[in-house]
């Protein structure tokens, strides 16, 4: 019985032992995909001061607009720019005198000769200029004298003021400019005057649209003489 029991010792250990050997050297299997502990560090982005979103690898995430689209300038002119390009158009007209040739010559028995305009002209538009020789105040008054003696000249002679300098344009030489043969009309003008400085110093008085003018319109303008002398022998000065 003992020797029984001493052998079934010896097998138990023995079994034991085996059994330990073959725990150490089995290879367990792999835990179930859910239980597995990520390792992998995500790649995260920091915000630095004044340089944009930046990747782990140091890379700019941050665009500008400008690196898909164009940039498109702006094609809009100041107003600075639109008023100095006209003054620009009207003196190159004035020197050039484009616009004679869109002015007539007519004749009526009342008026006499008078003007017709060939094409429209905005309001405000340059139209012509009156045009003739520029002379001193005093040499205007001088040549007053001497153009009242003969019946057969008439006045076309123009005072005006600009910027506190009084001038004037004696126009009383036949030439082919026209504007000097524009008549008055101060109940309905379609023209007006305007004294202009331009950039050489030169001082011009243009006839300006005060309105819309259409073709085959009679271009009038106030000659702004109120003198009362003049009205007693002119009355069509206030009345036309």
């Amino acid at each position: 019985m003992a020797i029984f029991g001493a052998c079934a010792a010896e097998v138990v250990v023995s079994c034991a032992f085996e059994a330990t050997i073959e725990a150490q050297n089995c290879i367990l299997p792999e835990p179930p995909v859910a239980m597995r502990k990520n390792t992998k560090r995500r790649s995260s982005t920091k915000a630095g001061k004044g340089k944009g979103l930046q990747t782990e690898n140091g890379q700019n995430n941050n665009h500008k607009i400008t690196e898909y689209f164009a940039v498109r300038r702006s094609g809009r002119k100041t107003s600075k720019q639109i008023e100095n390009e006209r003054n620009k158009e009207v003196e190159e007209a004035v020197t050039s005198g484009s616009n004679e040739e869109f002015l007539q010559v007519y004749t009526c028995d009342v008026k006499g000769r008078g003007i017709r305009s060939l094409k429209t002209f905005k309001r405000n538009d340059f139209v012509v200029e009156y045009k003739g020789e520029q002379v001193s105040i005093y040499t205007a008054r001088r040549r007053e004298k001497q153009y009242a003696q003969d019946s057969s000249i008439g006045s076309y002679m123009y005072f005006f003021k600009h910027k506190d300098v009084q001038y004037c344009i004696d126009a009383t030489d036949e030439s082919p400019y026209k504007g000097r043969l524009i008549n008055h009309s101060a109940l309905k003008p379609n023209l007006k005057t305007k004294a202009v400085t331009f950039p050489d110093g030169s001082v011009h008085l243009l006839l300006v649209a005060r309105r819309d003018i259409e073709v085959g319109e009679e271009l009038l303008y106030d000659y702004g003489d109120r003198t009362p002398c003049n009205i007693a022998n002119n009355p069509w000065l206030i009345n036309s």
